[in-house]
């Protein structure tokens, strides 16, 4: 009882020098009173259209919309933070669309049990012709909208990184399903872990950065890897209610550690890009969640609502759309031939 108590003052202690030493909290305030309507905007210019255009019945548009955008304004608050960190332009088209396209893709990965979904999958990201990717239900049909618009804005050429790192992280997407087996061993949840979410950080930042060099890979994989230990934690109680092994129900790391290592990335940060700010708020607001996340209950799958606001939309659940829509009773027609590939 002592020991953990001990922990626990340790752990608070720790989120709280990680808190005041954080730079660039005014740069929170800003973005949520000015730059974040940029997000909404773009969202609604961009991704709504193709949610109304292929989802026919309002309640699940509805629980749609509310997804996307919660985790549009979350990816945006990143994303953004990275462009006034790196000093390269913001661009809220982009965000929204690859923020709502990893989203569903993510869901689709972890629960789609249809035959042939993996193959489909994998063909957005091949570098050489496969057979199209014909859409088989609602989901999968906005998927593939979302992937057009997105390729279509992409400025990146076909020998940019981004294009062997995408199929290197659906890799690590789908052996993440292994971590439904309880028997999995920390080391390998780590290392799936770490290609997930550094892996995924890389992916999504590099839409603003294209050509990539591997040393900027390098750090901002280290960040995806922290915010993804943030995010088991944080999905701590959702997880073990799923019998999903993350490294949270593990144990693997304190919040003192994890502590340490936003503090490391703020050093190296700044070493990189000559400032650290607002990204390392943005960790710091992370770390500061854990302790009210992991008290939500287990009770989770209820609809997302639908949030306005720039504050509720950056700080609660977005939920996901896999529990709410199931495909339609008929496929939609085939999309016209295509065939996928590096863009």
């Amino acid at each position: 009882m002592g020991e953990a108590r001990s922990d626990r003052r340790r752990d608070a202690a720790a989120v709280l020098r990680c808190a005041v030493s954080a730079r660039g909290w005014g740069s929170l305030a800003r973005f949520l009173c000015a730059d974040s309507r940029q997000v909404v905007r773009a969202f609604d210019r961009t991704v709504l259209p193709l949610v109304e255009r292929t989802v026919p019945d309002p309640a699940q548009r509805r629980t749609i919309h509310a997804t996307l955008l919660g985790t549009g304004m979350k990816v945006g608050f990143a994303l953004w933070g990275y462009a006034s960190m790196a000093r390269v332009p913001f661009d809220a088209e982009l965000t929204v669309l690859g923020s709502s396209f990893t989203r569903l893709y993510d869901d689709l990965v972890d629960h789609g049990d249809r035959e042939g979904l993996d193959t489909d999958l994998a063909s957005l990201f091949a570098d050489e012709p496969r057979e199209p990717f014909h859409p088989r239900s609602h989901l999968e049909e906005l998927l593939l909208l979302l992937y057009d618009a997105l390729a279509v804005r992409l400025p990146h050429p076909p020998d940019d990184p981004i294009h062997p790192l995408l199929r290197e992280l659906h890799a690590f997407q789908l052996r993440s399903r292994a971590q439904r087996d309880p028997r999995i061993a920390l080391p390998e949840v780590l290392e799936i872990t770490r290609g997930k979410g550094g892996l995924g950080m890389v992916a999504l930042l590099s839409l603003l950065r294209p050509g990539m060099s591997e040393p900027e890979q390098e750090l901002l994989g280290e960040l995806g890897y922290v915010f993804q230990l943030l995010d088991d934690l944080h999905d701590l109680t959702l997880d073990r209610a799923d019998g999903l092994t993350t490294s949270a129900t593990l144990n693997a790391f304190s919040l003192a550690e994890l502590a340490a290592r936003v503090e490391g990335l703020r050093s190296r940060f700044t070493a990189h890009y000559g400032s650290a700010r607002p990204l390392t708020v943005h960790l710091a607001l992370t770390l500061i969640g854990v302790p009210l996340a992991t008290r939500r209950r287990a009770g989770h799958h209820a609809r997302p609502r639908l949030r306005t606001g720039s504050w509720a939309l950056l700080f609660s659940r977005a939920g996901n759309i896999r529990l709410e829509v199931s495909p339609p009773a008929e496929p939609p027609p085939p999309a016209p031939p295509r065939t996928p590939g590096a863009r």
